[in-house]
């Protein structure tokens, strides 16, 4: 796809680093759609940005690109305001979505976005690549919605595509694709299931992970061949889907990073 098809572009490039002891964000390109909350501190010295898209969605053709770089020692934490809709593209031109994570030896970030919802007729593709040195510390979620499932629509989308790479130290520790045509087999066991909403995350830190969270039939946790702790879960319902996902999130940031529980207010 190039450019002059694309509808809008939104670009937002954000820079953490430390100074006088705090987390700070040092700089921030911003081109609308995309544009950001102003930083909050958490009280245990993260500092938080949500990213916010006014426009109330995305349409075929329009294209984001997100750029977050974190210096050693810094803390950030990455949210959207609210979830992805992908509306319908009649020509089935998709909106597309690159993300760029780059974090120091010792520092550490977090990227959990709400979840995308496709609607009937949409089609989205993003990539995320994270590059991290050595020491650095990252988590990484991704939830889908099969659509606007309460008004009928689940599975209704042309194209849903995703891939994920972490690498460490120059070295691929993570490597998550994803690309959904919904069709007569995609209610098969170990591609939807039965459910409505998946979930999958990424976790690189120092210390082993002892206690793997996990809900059977739900949502399980394992070891990448890298060493990456990674998670996958399904659902029938959202809420659901969140609880479970929060509640190992919270297990794995408190194994891997020796990290307090996120106390984020809407």
């Amino acid at each position: 796809m190039t450019l002059l098809r694309r509808t809008r572009t939104g670009v937002l490039h954000l820079h953490f680093g430390v100074r006088a002891g705090r987390t700070v964000l040092l700089r921030d390109l911003q081109k609308a759609p995309l544009m950001i909350v102003r930083p909050f501190e958490l009280p245990c010295g993260t500092l938080m940005v949500f990213i916010v898209n006014p426009m109330g969605g995305v349409l075929g053709g329009d294209h984001s690109e997100v750029r977050v770089r974190v210096e050693g020692g810094a803390r950030a934490l990455v949210l959207t305001q609210s979830a992805t809709r992908v509306q319908p593209s009649p020509d089935r031109a998709a909106a597309t979505q690159d993300v760029t994570l780059e974090v120091a030896p010792g520092g550490r970030l977090e990227f959990y976005p709400e979840r995308t919802i496709p609607f009937a007729g949409s089609a989205f593709r993003q990539t995320v690549l994270a590059e991290l040195g050595e020491g650095a510390e990252l988590g990484l979620t991704e939830t889908l919605a099969g659509g606007r499932v309460r008004s009928g629509e689940s599975l209704a989308f042309h194209e849903y595509a995703s891939r994920m790479e972490v690498r460490r130290g120059g070295r691929r520790v993570y490597l998550d694709a994803l690309r959904l045509c919904p069709g007569e087999h995609t209610r098969s066991p170990g591609v939807w299931g039965g459910g409505d909403y998946l979930a999958s995350g990424v976790w690189v830190g120092a210390p082993q992970v002892t206690d793997w969270p996990a809900v059977p039939g739900q949502l399980a946790t394992g070891q990448a061949a890298g060493g990456a702790a990674w998670l996958r879960a399904v659902a029938d319902c959202g809420p659901g889907l969140d609880a479970a996902l929060g509640a190992a999130r919270e297990s794995l940031r408190r194994q891997l990073f020796g990290a307090p529980p996120l106390r984020v207010r809407r």
